[in-house]
């Protein structure tokens, strides 16, 4: 456990805009024992050239093809756990920047506390012109986190940012593939691990810059969004991964938070 291997995932569609500023800050981790596996889902600019030729000069790194476009990250990161070959897992956007130290923080904790499974921290904002600002305060689900357990608190928002989070192996669970959950796979994800007594914690250092674009497909505040919350709560409920009373609830704050968007959107346009 001195240099564990860590495995690091990246889904690539049409990245070539900011796929390079990732792959910098990932190949340049002061943590060396990495393996990069980029999962191409048959993108049409140059996002994969760029992978290759960074792959020619450092051999960590290696790129996988899709002939099939899977309309969303689900199944190349499923890909990636598949072939990935280190005792810890860490995912990243192809547009987001990890800090030099993200891995070896992560790891040092991982090491010295054996019974988390799951470890993610605060993101910096970063947008499509390079601008930082500080993460986002979610007092609602830090009140619900003083209260309740992650495993309960994860059914009112997806506290935990994928970009941030390293696993230990191995996972019992993957991303489903399912277009509905499009945007919100990794929050079902997460979701699914801690049903499944997966135990996490949090760092208090952002340790990425998590971008916000025109482009970004994590944008939850559409019509259509809060429909996929409200699918992937129902399927929970059915499958009897959560109570009644939780997807009650949750589906109350759900359409609460998008009648509040509504009127304001109406308000705003008068």
């Amino acid at each position: 456990m001195n240099s564990p291997l860590i495995s690091i995932v990246i889904p690539l569609y049409n990245g070539e805009r900011f796929i390079a500023q990732t792959l910098e800050s990932v190949l340049a981790q002061t943590y060396r024992n990495i393996e990069v596996i980029v999962v191409d889902d048959a993108s049409t600019d140059r996002g994969c050239e760029i992978v290759r030729d960074y792959s020619t000069k450092d051999s960590r790194l290696r790129l996988l093809l899709s002939e099939t476009n899977f309309g969303g990250p689900a199944r190349p990161r499923n890909i990636g756990i598949e072939v990935a070959q280190g005792e810890f897992i860490a995912f990243v956007d192809a547009d987001d920047i990890w800090k030099p130290h993200k891995l070896q923080t992560q790891l040092d904790f991982l090491v010295h506390n054996p019974d988390i499974d799951m470890l993610y921290s605060p993101a910096e904002i970063i947008d499509e012109h390079g601008t930082i600002s500080p993460s986002r305060k979610q007092r609602f689900l830090s009140l619900l986190l003083r209260l309740m357990s992650p495993k309960n608190a994860i059914i009112y928002g997806n506290f935990i940012n994928i970009n941030t989070l390293m696993l230990r192996r191995p996972l019992i669970n993957r991303f489903i593939e399912e277009k509905r959950l499009v945007a919100i796979e990794d929050w079902m994800f997460h979701i699914l691990n801690l049903y499944d007594g997966m135990k996490a914690a949090v760092l208090e250092e952002a340790l990425i810059y998590y971008r916000i674009h025109s482009a970004s497909i994590s944008n939850r505040h559409s019509d259509k969004s809060y429909r996929k919350i409200f699918y992937m709560l129902s399927v929970l409920f059915l499958e009897e991964r959560i109570s009644f009373t939780h997807f009650l609830l949750a589906n109350i704050l759900n359409s609460a938070k998008l009648l509040r968007r509504n009127l304001a959107n109406r308000w705003s346009s008068h």
